[in-house]
Formats: structure tokens, C-alpha cells, sequence
């Protein structure tokens, strides 16, 4: 069991840097590899395998909030060019008369 939490906790940090990077095909494979180990965890736990748990936990939370921000300035620059792209279609509309 110490081996798989390992494992999650490690994977956890590798998918926190491929956040950061925004590799995001990276991310979506680190998590298919991590989720298996995290669902066989017992619900009985020592007290070192909880502080790992909580630090998986932290670490989550953390990328939770940069992919969230990301998703967000992904959204503003769709707006951004659909309103270019509305723009640029009114100027030849107007253009035609």
C-alpha cells in the first residue's frame, strides 16, 4: 500500500508541473495512471500515509486553481475573437452596400 501512495504522490507532483506547462495531454495521462492507485487506497490509514494523502490533497487543490485560471483566459480569448470575427463581418456587410 506505502508503494501505490508513493506512486500517487509522485505522479501527483508530475502532473502538477505538466499543469504549470500546460501540457495538458501529459496531465490527462498522468491522471489515468494516478486515479486506479488513489481508489485502492483503504480507508484505514497510518498517520505518515494521511500526511501524504493530505499533501495529494493540497497539491490538487492547487491545480484545480491553475487549470480553472486557465480555462478562464481560454474563454476571455474565445470572446476576444468571436467579436473580432463579428466585426470583420459587419465591416464587409457594411462594405456591400
Amino acid at each position: 500500500m506505502n508503494d501505490s501512495l508513493n506512486r500517487a504522490l509522485d505522479l501527483t507532483r508530475a502532473l502538477e508541473a505538466a499543469v504549470v506547462q500546460q501540457d495538458w495531454p501529459r496531465a490527462s495521462a498522468i491522471v489515468e495512471e494516478r486515479s486506479p492507485l488513489l481508489m485502492s487506497l483503504s480507508p484505514e490509514q497510518t498517520p505518515e500515509a494521511l500526511e501524504k494523502i493530505r499533501t495529494i490533497q493540497r497539491i490538487d487543490a492547487g491545480i484545480a486553481v491553475h487549470a480553472r485560471s486557465g480555462m478562464d483566459r481560454l474563454a476571455d480569448r474565445h470572446g476576444d475573437a468571436l467579436r473580432r470575427i463579428k466585426s470583420v463581418s459587419l465591416y464587409h456587410t457594411t462594405g456591400m452596400l
